[in-house]
């Protein structure tokens, strides 16, 4: 047996001389089953009989065992003689109970003054004898991992005892107030014991913070040795349970009206866990006093640099955007003089790719000179692509779609097309969407995905475009001279191109006209102005010259007689397309654009 261990079995022993020791819990277990006081008390003096007799076998046993065995009796009785301060109170609160109610407690008072007065000493002794111990809670800077957790595991089981006899101390000076019995002794050595306590808690959460970061210094440095994770994490554990301790000691001194509010500032520091200490006034105090000095020490150290380098990145991101300005106008000078044909979107993705790649670089660049690792950083936005592009999917079917358009170029800007139900002029393009402007002024924006997959029409892809009509004449008019006239009308016409030559031919007798086809060919711009201009001309030229443009018509006969009621027979005699048609008496074919109104020259 060593020798610190034969001072706690003889201090053991002291005090279960000085208190008779006992049990609370069986006291907690006998008073819940209607007792008399009487019954209660003798309950509890029984008991600590018993519990006096196996703590004096376990100090027995104790001084002729060796190893782990004798640390275990060892143990047991400490336990003991804890358990004993917690039965001695429960008899004393008894005692208290009974008097409160006006009812005499008899001898039982007596033998409770007994136990506190031995009590107070027998505290004082046994608990200066374990606090004497509490200095291996200096750990070495490097040490074995294996014997760091042992370590570890024997101050855990010593924290718990010294807290429990400073709350035990503090209950046996309040309890020797309430009996009368001086307590002034009993009340200034707990006050000491905690006080040192938790200065001696205090330091050595502040030495292993202090040690975890030298740890986490080390693996930044050696990021896979195994030794220093596993201290790492030992060093852990070890603030982790003197974070719990000085919080239980802070507790205490609050209890006994002692000021706490530095310790609580130093575990909201450690443990980074706001707690409602943080509206105790001295505690906010502390943190914003101890932020302020680390804010100006570090104020003194970096700043010079940290303004230094925020302006070196202020001027790099200033010449990263002339550059990128200057990279936009090169590349699309560039493009201007080649011989490429390339869409219009495909030409300011060009450019917008090439100043955002430059942009890209000097961020970058300024980036690394702030400090900030760009590697991690790529890498992050690397993930968080990966996974918005998993949640856009629609937009990156879009997108795709766009890309398709931009490589194969069925349309640009400006150009007139049809796709499902919309007609109209494209009027911006980007990756995701185009803009359709209609001839009527509304802003159509569809996704790409849904123009390429459908049937694209683009009228104005051409730069010569055929412009297709249909004039019907009478069956009794001059063929010769009705398509002489049509010839004269559309080679005369300025916007008509000479070559392709005009088509003009007779295509179909109809049922009550004979059609002629008259295709010329124009500008694509041109193509409504034709249009319009030839069938206004055809009816003036035709009214003038007295060839007949056919309409629908229909003969209506009544008959009156004693055979047959009077009836009203319709019979067509030129039947059209239907009978809406208009009465300028042309036909579109099917190939033909039907325009609005309020077009105008479209183009």
């Amino acid at each position: 047996m060593t020798q610190k261990e034969r001072l706690g079995v003889r201090l053991v022993g002291s005090l279960l001389l000085a208190i008779c020791l006992g049990t609370g819990n069986v006291y907690a277990q006998e008073t819940a089953n209607g007792q008399t006081f009487e019954e209660r008390a003798a309950a509890i003096d029984a008991d600590i009989r018993a519990f006096v007799q196996d703590a004096q076998e376990y100090v027995r046993r104790a001084e002729s065992a060796e190893g782990d065995f004798q640390r275990l009796l060892w143990r047991r009785s400490e336990d003991s003689g804890l358990e004993a301060i917690t039965s001695s109170h429960a008899l004393a609160r008894l005692v208290i109970a009974q008097e409160s109610n006006g009812l005499d407690s008899g001898e039982w008072r007596a033998r409770a003054t007994e136990l506190l007065t031995g009590m107070q000493q027998g505290v004082q002794d046994y608990l200066t004898g374990v606090l004497e111990r509490k200095d291996t809670d200096a750990v070495p800077d490097n040490p074995d991992p294996a014997a760091l957790a042992s370590l570890e595991d024997q101050q855990a089981e010593l924290w718990r005892r010294i807290l429990r006899l400073l709350s035990a101390s503090q209950d046996t000076a309040t309890l020797s107030g309430e009996f009368g019995i001086d307590n002034e002794g009993q009340r200034t050595f707990t006050q000491s014991a905690l006080r040192e306590s938790v200065r001696f808690l205090s330091l050595s959460l502040e030495g292993a913070t202090e040690q975890l970061d030298r740890i986490e210094r080390q693996l930044e440095v050696l990021p896979k040795d195994a030794d220093l994770a596993a201290k790492q994490r030992l060093v852990e554990e070890r603030v982790r349970r003197l974070a719990r301790n000085l919080t239980a000691a802070s507790n205490l001194l609050k209890k006994v009206g002692m000021d706490d509010s530095r310790y609580r500032q130093q575990l909201i520091e450690v443990t980074g866990t706001v707690t409602t200490d943080i509206f105790n006034w001295r505690v906010l105090k502390g943190l914003l006093s101890e932020w302020l000095s680390d804010l100006g020490t570090w104020s003194k150290e970096n700043l010079p640099q940290a303004v230094f380098k925020g302006l070196l990145f202020l001027l790099v991101l200033w010449i990263a955007l002339a550059a990128s300005r200057v990279t936009r106008r090169i590349v699309d000078e560039g493009l201007k003089r080649s011989n490429f044909k390339i869409s219009r979107l495909l030409r300011n993705m060009i450019i917008s790719s090439a100043g955002g790649f430059v942009l890209l670089l000097g961020v970058l660049f300024g980036l690394a000179q702030l400090g900030i690792s760009v590697g991690p950083l790529l890498a992050g936005l690397g993930i968080a692509g990966f996974i918005v592009g998993f949640a856009l999917q629609d937009t990156l079917g879009n997108f795709a779609a766009g890309l398709m358009i931009l490589l194969y170029r069925p349309y640009d800007v400006g150009d007139i097309v049809e796709t499902g139900t919309v007609f109209g002029k494209v009027s911006h393009m980007s990756l995701v969407n185009t803009t359709i402007l209609t001839f009527d002024n509304q802003t159509l924006v569809m996704p790409n995905s849904k123009i390429w997959g459908d049937v694209i029409k683009n009228v104005t892809a051409q730069s010569n475009r055929r412009v297709d009509m249909v004039f019907g004449i009478g069956y009794g008019d001059d063929i010769p001279k009705a398509e002489a006239l049509l010839t004269e009308i559309v080679t005369q016409h300025e916007k008509v191109l000479a070559d392709p030559t005009p088509v003009i031919r007779l295509h179909t007798l109809n049922e009550s006209s004979v059609d002629f086809i008259v295709r010329p060919w124009v500008r694509t711009e041109d193509y409504w102005d034709v249009y319009w201009d030839v069938t206004r001309a055809v009816k003036i030229r035709f009214d003038e010259e007295g060839v007949s443009i056919p309409f629908p018509q229909r003969d209506i006969h009544l008959y009156r007689g004693d055979q047959e009621p009077l009836a009203t027979v319709l019979s067509t005699r030129a039947t059209e397309r239907d009978s809406t048609q208009q009465p300028v008496g042309w036909q579109g074919t099917k190939e033909a654009e039907t325009p609005d109104v309020d077009d105008g020259a479209a183009t």
